[in-house]
Order: C-alpha cells, then structure tokens, then sequence
C-alpha cells in the first residue's frame, strides 16, 4: 500500500510541474484580437509563440528583421515594450569605449535595444565568473544610466 501511495505522489507531482511549466504558453489562436492586430501592424508577415506573464500581458517571441526579439502587450492590444538583441557592432561607440575603460576583459553576456512609450535604452549584461553579473543601462546617445 506505501508503494502505491508513493507512486502516486509521485505521478502528481509530475503532472503539477507539467501544468505549471506550460500554464504560460498560450495558442496564437487564443491572443485577443487587438493584440494580434497591433502586433501585425508592427511587425507584418511574422509569426510568434505567445506566452502570458505573471502580471497579465502578453509576449510574443519572434525573429523579425535578422534579430531575435520579445514584445510586450496589454490584453486590449496597447504595446508596452519592445526588447530587440543586438550584436556589439549595433552598440554606439560611446558605449564601447566605456565598456572597455570600465570593463576591460569581463564578458558581454547580453546585449539588447528596449523600447517602450516613455524610454528607449541599450541594455547590457556582463558576465562575471564566480561574481554577480552586472546590468548596464545607457540612452540612445550612449551615455550610461543611473
């Protein structure tokens, strides 16, 4: 009987971490409306895989124009932000000069352009081995963000 039991605990927690790992991903199918419609309007012929976030937008995931990029949407199809990876050749040279006065030899793990309706910024992760990463905002102009 123990063994029968234990089985099925087992069995239940495999199913709970099942549920819980695909409760985000959601159908294109299933996006409202006006979210699909925003999202073509930006970004017209592209397809997405479609996730909910914890705090109810929705994100797309996409390649669009040679860049991996994450939009961000409120269900009634308002655009938050817009996360684009770039490449270090897309970095103004102002950050790449501070990168390398501030930062010489710790890796760049990260690079990304954010846009939203207020702000628009570089983004940068650096990877320090066996240390906290750090994360770099600068502005469009390349000036470092506080």
């Amino acid at each position: 009987m123990k063994l029968k039991n234990l089985f099925l605990c087992l069995a239940m927690a495999a199913m709970a971490m099942f549920n819980v790992s695909c409760d985000d991903d959601v159908n294109s199918s299933d996006v409202p409306a006006a979210v699909m419609a925003t999202f073509q309007k930006m970004f017209p012929n592209t397809t997405a895989q479609w996730e909910k976030e914890k705090h109810g937008q929705l994100k797309a995931d996409f390649n669009f124009d040679y860049h991996e990029m994450e939009v961000w949407f409120q269900n009634d199809g308002t655009w938050v932000r817009t996360k684009k990876d770039i490449s270090a050749s897309e970095l103004p040279q102002k950050v790449l000069d501070y990168l390398d006065a501030n930062y010489k030899g710790v890796e760049i793990d990260d690079m990304d352009w954010v846009e939203s309706p207020t702000e628009k910024y570089y983004f940068v992760e650096l990877d320090r081995e066996n240390r906290k990463d750090i994360y770099l905002k600068f502005s469009e102009a390349g000036e470092l963000i506080d």
